[in-house]
């Protein structure tokens, strides 16, 4: 099926939170199109102590204690073992990540685009925080920028369904036609179920979390 840009008339999908490629698939917990599996980091042998100064810190072993406390929905502790993270390696980009997907999911998006944009400090083609950053830059209004990103995206990978979906969308609010038919052609191709998001009222940010190998995106 394909669209013309002048007819659509829908909203921006979101990403959900990403885990590092160094952990066991698990499942998605954000009711949004996925933009990539979701890891979890395997737990370590040895447990964190609680209260233990940063320099006793395992920061694998936090950030998988983090991840696992995030999948069950106790963000604030998964936060705070995150933080830990950070102490020792302020430069992770799970850990900064996995916070971004929490702050965001509890509508503190500056906040969130602080992490998101840490962790692509560290990693400038980590694919879920670019497209997490693109969602909150649309829903600031920066939508070039959020154009710039989701073309990043897809320059990372061209099969990303939501990221041609939302690019598409953007296209067509900035009346580039030509453009918008394109990507919103191909996310159809790619996901023909996308058909129902055309629509639809734009979708809220999610939650999730990434680990030091670990965790998953939606805006």
């Amino acid at each position: 099926m394909t669209i013309g840009s002048t007819e659509i008339n829908g909203a921006a999908l979101r990403g959900r939170p990403f885990r590092s490629r160094h952990a066991r698939p698990t499942g998605g917990t954000i009711a949004a199109v996925p933009v990539a599996r979701i890891v979890a980091v395997g737990m370590l042998a040895l447990s964190l102590v609680a209260g233990a100064c940063s320099k006793d810190v395992d920061p694998d072993e936090a950030l998988a204690q983090g991840l696992a406390q995030q999948e069950a929905g106790n963000t604030a502790e998964a936060a705070a073992l995150y933080q830990q993270v950070l102490e020792v390696r302020p430069d992770d980009k799970y850990a900064n990540y996995n916070l971004g997907v929490i702050e965001q999911a509890d509508g503190r998006t500056q906040l969130a685009e602080g992490y998101y944009r840490a962790a692509l400090d560290t990693d400038p083609s980590f694919e879920p925080a670019l497209y997490n950053l693109a969602t909150i830059r649309t829903a600031v209004g920066a939508n070039q920028e959020a154009i710039d990103l989701y073309l990043r995206v897809l320059a990372l990978d061209a099969e990303n369904a939501a990221a041609q979906f939302n690019l598409g969308i953007l296209y067509r609010d900035a009346g580039r036609a030509k453009e918008a038919t394109q990507h919103l052609n191909e996310a159809l191709r790619l996901d023909p179920s996308l058909a129902d998001r055309l629509t639809s009222e734009p979708i809220p940010p999610a939650g999730g979390g990434s680990g030091s190998g670990a965790s998953s995106p939606t805006p």
